[in-house]
């Protein structure tokens, strides 16, 4: 098999950044030529000029491309149409096929598709990389933002509201006009384009000229594909008018994506603004909480108040108020809109950070970082450097998949502490370097390379984060450090992901083998001096210290001992100490900080798509728990089943929130072929559509709550959309709704007796209830680890 070493010839980051260092480039886009016209491509580059902040623009010629395993599928198309170059290597892709045209690229996909007999498809022969954007900045080896800090960048933020004559918005209907334009900036500026001053078509042509005016390098919102800016190209169209707020003059080009986030998948209307990013802060709250898995909700609103972003004096408006209050008091519906753009921008602050500086490195624009999952982003890296060193890109690995996962597990259940949670730290990364771990077809030993210079990056950057001198500074770096960890974690991914190119599954089960031998070492010193396992959870451990090891100085000295049984390489962190943990099963658990503040994982225990009473009565009866308090368990008990009863509520406490998963077709051809029950979230989700004429998509959100008086009955007969209750006359379903009560109530039978269960969460009674007696179990298992 042929070898190749990486070529150091250039500058040592090459890989990393690229290796063309032309710094301040803010944006590119395409200059695409008239339909049927073979011209040269070209793409224009938007350049800002640091001395005087002035944008210099440049149409630069562009070579199209793609990669070919089988030069026989272009037998039959014009030699002289194209370009070939023979890639070094053994692996699959050996043939670099190179256009001048994008007219010639497109005729040469489509002949292979024929001569394959695939013509929906591409063929497994064909490596593509459908963004034009993207071939370019692989093929130059530039990348955006280099020599820019984040507040080098122009964001503009845009929010719309909009009077709906009906239930929902719908852009289709004449009444359902926009009523408020809210506009700021990251310099300070803040504008409401009012319905109160301006007619509809006014407010649009208003809107045009001031992202022209502003001339910002981003557009940011919350939510602002699938609503706003949705939402502004339909009005506009309404009334004939060009939403022209391109760099060139031109209007965004529409085109269907979708996002992965962990099991979900959200399908969007994006949209390509030519010479500006578009950022979705929804979309990263989403990435956000993939890792996190502790926010209240997506809302820009609740999403403000958890990372403390909210202005105290900031106004609040529920949705289903926004026409009542345009028609009573304006001014306030227009202060609402002005602070949903404050808040967004001081989210997009936040949240951006490590997108900006990931955009220094990657072959990619701003927007497409910012929505791009972790997997397409080491793709992009390993295909840039082996497209530079013109070394053949291998095919993927199809067939079987990985065998070996993390290592979770549970032994024992209850309440229990003190509690340390200790891991090894960057256990997968950390293995994969200490153990040489690659993919079988990277003959440049670029995985390597690219994992430890990340590494040493972000090391690098943390040390220096530490000695910053202003609290700016240290910002950046943060922001900084952190795009480089996205980066790390995503290696061991990329074996296992069945679509990487560079995927090699016996190596991600070499890693996750040698993960879970650690983790028992780990564990077995833990016991052998005493301590008792609860959990371990993929790359750390929760455990009651040995008896003689009480405060945290000797708890991090015992958890740096542990460190004497680990391999080289391989090291051991004290990652938190605990008052208590409730143990429930494997990755489901409750801690409470010595502070008293709970944290709570694990969808077993707390379900992020139940109604929100029964999250609320969930976790406020285990911070009762595990103070031992079954006295108050039982009064929680009471008081909710009071409140049911009285009506004493909001919808947003009982209504459910459920996201759409999957398609509705694929909904509807699995109701009709027996193989599921129709559900109350598609099937409202489907009657707005009848009503609206909007289209459904996967990942949209539907809040519903139950009507009726059985508690047993059939839910999507009974449903209805959670704008629609009426306070002065609730109308939910009290009997279903005290069922699910009892449903939350049953999650703490493992900790309680049979009959001291029935005393702790049942109704009150002839007689006092009393706590005297009662005992919170707990459940050994023994294992050899």
């Amino acid at each position: 098999m042929t070898t190749a070493t990486l070529d150091s010839s250039t500058h040592a980051d090459a890989a990393l950044f690229g290796h063309d260092a032309t710094p301040h480039l803010v944006a590119l886009h395409p200059v695409l030529p008239e339909t049927g016209n073979d011209a040269q491509a070209l793409m224009r580059v938007y350049r800002r000029q640091p001395a005087t902040g002035h944008l210099h623009t440049e149409d630069v010629p562009f070579y199209p491309f793609f990669f070919l395993s089988d030069m026989q599928l272009l037998r039959g198309f014009p030699r002289q149409r194209y370009r070939l170059k023979t890639l070094a290597g053994d692996n699959a892709y050996r043939y670099l096929v190179v256009f001048s045209t994008w007219q010639t690229h497109w005729d040469a996909v489509r002949h292979i598709q024929h001569i394959s007999g695939d013509r929906q498809r591409r063929p497994e022969q064909l490596y593509l990389i459908l963004s034009p954007t993207q071939q370019y900045l692989m093929q130059t080896g530039r990348t955006l933002f280099k020599g820019m800090t984040f507040d080098d960048l122009h964001r503009l933020q845009l929010d719309i509201e909009v009077f709906a004559s009906g239930t929902f918005p719908n852009a289709e209907r004449e009444l359902d006009r926009i009523i408020a334009i809210a506009l700021s900036d990251n310099q300070g500026w803040r504008h409401v384009i009012s319905g109160l001053a301006l007619d509809e078509p006014d407010m649009l042509r208003d809107l045009v000229q001031i992202i022209c005016d502003r001339d910002p390098d981003v557009i940011e919102g919350h939510n602002i594909y699938a609503f706003d800016l949705a939402y502004l190209m339909a009005r506009c169209e309404r009334y004939g008018i060009d939403l022209a707020i391109g760099r060139d003059g031109s209007v965004p080009r529409p085109f269907a994506s979708n996002m992965r986030f962990a099991e979900r998948t959200v399908e969007y209307p994006a949209l390509d603004i030519a010479g500006r990013h578009v950022v979705d802060t929804y979309f990263q709250v989403m990435s956000f909480d993939v890792f996190k898995r502790d926010l209240p909700g997506y809302g820009l609103k609740a999403v403000a108040q958890y990372f403390g972003l909210a202005a105290d004096n900031r106004t609040y408006i529920e949705g289903h108020e926004i026409a009542h209050t345009w028609q009573t008091d304006p001014e306030r519906l227009l202060a609402y809109a002005l602070d949903d753009v404050i808040e967004t921008e001081r989210l997009a602050r936040h949240l951006s950070g490590s997108a900006f500086y990931l955009t220094q490195m990657l072959p990619m624009t701003y927007g497409k970082v910012a929505r791009t999952g972790p997997a397409a982003k080491i793709e992009a890296l390993l295909t840039r450097e082996y497209l530079r060193q013109r070394q053949a890109l291998p095919q993927r690995q199809r067939g079987g998949g990985q065998m070996r996962g993390g290592y979770t597990d549970i032994f024992v259940s209850g309440v229990l502490g003190p509690v340390i949670y200790a891991d090894v730290e960057s256990l997968y990364p950390s293995i994969m370097l200490h153990y040489d771990v690659k993919p079988a077809s990277d003959h440049l030993g670029l995985f390597q390379h690219l994992l430890r210079s990340l590494t040493d990056l972000r090391l690098d950057t943390k040390r220096r984060m530490e000695a910053a001198a202003t609290p700016d500074e240290r910002g950046a770096l943060d922001a900084q450090q952190s795009s480089y960890k996205i980066l790390i974690n995503s290696f061991y991914g990329q074996l296992g992901f069945s679509r990487a190119l560079f995927n090699d599954f016996s190596e991600a089960d070499r890693v996750a083998t040698t993960g879970q031998e650690i983790l028992k070492r780990m564990m077995a010193g833990i016991r052998r001096e005493g301590g008792t396992v609860i959990e371990v959870d993929t790359d750390g451990v929760f455990f009651v210290p040995p008896p003689a090891v009480r405060g945290e100085p000797a708890e991090r000295a015992f958890v740096d001992q542990l460190n004497g049984d680990m391999p080289p390489g391989i090291r051991i962190g004290f990652d938190g100490r605990f008052q208590k943990m409730l143990s429930y099963k494997t990755k489901n658990y409750a801690l409470m900080a010595y502070n008293g503040n709970m944290k709570f994982k694990g969808s077993s225990l707390v379900a992020r798509s139940i109604e929100p009473f029964g999250r609320q009565f969930v976790e406020a009866a285990i911070a009762l728990l595990i103070q031992e308090d079954i006295q108050g368990l039982h009064d929680l008990y009471l008081a909710v089943y009071d409140r049911i009863v009285r009506h004493d509520w909001h919808v947003q406490d009982f209504a459910r929130t459920e996201t759409l998963k999957d398609s509705v077709e694929h909904y509807q051809r699995d109701v009709a072929a027996g193989r599921r029950s129709k559900a109350a979230s598609y099937e409202l989700a489907l009657a707005r559509a009848r009503q609206t004429g909007q289209p459904v998509h996967r990942g949209d959100r539907i809040a519903y709550y139950i009507t009726g008086s059985s508690p047993t009955l059939t839910a999507f007969d009974n449903a209805r959309f959670a704008e629609t209750w009426d306070r002065a006359q609730p109308d939910e379903n009290t009997a279903f709704y005290l069922k699910r009560l009892d449903e939350f109530a049953r999650k703490f039978t493992p900790f309680f007796r049979p009959e001291d269960f029935q005393q702790i969460f049942g109704p009150a009674g002839l007689f006092p209830f009393s706590a005297d007696g009662i005992t919170i179990l707990t459940a050994t298992r023994t294992l050899d680890p």
